[in-house]
């Protein structure tokens, strides 16, 4: 797919306050229109339960629709739109996320108005939520607090997700903010009431960053007239560095968790400072996936099916944090087993021990991830967010396949001799 698909019409980009900007991508491409209005603040280990909290609260409903089936009648009655809030992590900040999809007008029968009626009802859910006297409704309050005890909860009770969180945990020793998962902890929820989170939420609509961006067949002025009646107030800009950087850790951490289960887990970090679209990034990206983030990857061939000594075995690169880890599931019995061959990819990674057809097809491969994410609405809005983010990420598809294919196989070697074993969680 060729860039111009997404950006059929010119990108038109508002300024509603200081601190709050509406970006419209107008394209052919899709039957629906995605709306994401991105609520961005510094990373912090003390907001991050309430953050969300509230997205569960939120998107339950609200005074104009006092109960969940209140609001999923709404959403029915604009043909069945689709509506949630969630929360995630980039560096450094922390992003609260309310996105609709509604389908485009064009498809309908008749006179229809569902993008300004969606509008509208984004409007309502941030401007009037379930709360009176300063606080959330205290009968929503109490069962999304039970609610979100409970995810928290099944999260851990998955096996892969537990060893993942403690490993993060074990790595991020020297920042609170980044060991708290995206989602909160039981701990920090505890202590939440209905009116400190109300008095909270009012913090985050006053000075959250705010970027609106709509994506799909729409007249550009028509959204920007609607939108602009949302009564965002200006904002001061926070300044932080969006990249995460990690102090240097000199030893390996190891730390084993005994528990009774089927299968265990050996995860493992890796200090890799080489961070989003900056200096190496290709490098680093190609590293990654000829270690482990490919069926064609050295993880795979050599410890999964030549060794058949784990599951899975997969590598994942974090360019925000500056990370590497790898996932794993083996036998118990085989886990010093397991550690030396993991051990021994990186190595050979680091000494050039691969083919020049790897390198190729591992290109080609990532080439085809990027065009193939083209087709989806989710990662063109999660795109323009990243873009806001990290200015440096706005490349065109030809720039990065341009890119990519400048890296060498003695670039690949450079970035991979920056990775550093760190921790070692096995479970």
């Amino acid at each position: 797919m060729d860039d111009k698909k997404v950006r059929s019409n010119m990108v038109t980009h508002k300024q509603l306050a200081d601190g709050v900007e509406l970006n419209v991508l107008p394209s052919h491409q899709f039957k629906t229109t995605r709306v994401v209005i991105n609520f961005i603040a510094p990373l912090a280990a003390e907001t991050i339960t309430q953050r969300s909290l509230l997205a569960n609260l939120l998107e339950t409903n609200s005074q104009d629709y006092p109960t969940q089936a209140d609001l999923a009648a709404k959403l029915s009655a604009m043909y069945g739109a689709d509506f949630g809030v969630t929360v995630g992590k980039q560096g450094n900040a922390h992003i609260f996320s309310m996105v609709l999809t509604v389908v485009n007008d064009r498809f309908l029968p008749g006179e229809t108005h569902v993008l300004k009626d969606g509008l509208a009802f984004l409007k309502q859910i941030l401007w009037r939520p379930n709360a009176a006297a300063g606080a959330f409704d205290a009968t929503t309050f109490k069962r999304e607090k039970a609610n979100l005890a409970a995810y928290l909860q099944s999260v851990y009770d998955s096996k892969q997700a537990y060893a993942s969180l403690q490993l993060q945990a074990l790595y991020f020793q020297s920042s609170s903010a980044q060991r708290v998962p995206s989602f909160g902890n039981v701990k920090d929820l505890a202590d939440i009431t209905a009116v400190s989170l109300f008095n909270y939420y009012q913090q985050l609509l006053a000075h959250d960053q705010v970027m609106i961006t709509v994506l799909g067949d729409v007249v550009p002025e028509q959204v920007v007239q609607e939108i602009s009646q949302f009564p965002f107030a200006a904002r001061q800009s926070a300044a932080y560095p969006i990249f995460y950087q990690q102090p240097k850790l000199t030893s390996v951490l190891e730390k084993n968790d005994y528990q009774v289960t089927n299968q265990a887990k050996l995860n493992l970090a890796y200090h890799a400072p080489i961070y989003f679209y900056q200096t190496d990034y290709y490098a680093m990206l190609l590293a990654n996936a000829i270690f482990g983030a490919s069926p064609l990857s050295l993880l795979f061939t050599n410890v999964r099916e030549r060794a058949s000594s784990a599951y899975y075995a997969n590598s994942i690169y974090d360019g925000f944090r500056g990370l590497i880890t790898v996932q794993t599931g083996i036998d118990a019995s085989n886990y010093q087993r397991v550690k030396q061959i993991i051990a021994a990819q990186l190595a050979a990674l680091k000494k050039g021990e691969f083919s020049t057809d790897l390198l190729t097809q591992t290109k080609a491969m990532l080439r085809n991830q990027y065009v193939s994410r083209l087709d989806s609405a989710g990662y063109l809005t999660h795109r323009a967010l990243i873009q806001k983010l990290v200015p440096a990420a706005v490349v065109t598809n030809s720039a990065f396949a341009t890119a990519l294919e400048a890296v060498t196989k003695a670039e690949v070697v450079a970035a991979a001799q920056k990775m550093v074993a760190s921790r070692i969680l096995c479970k």
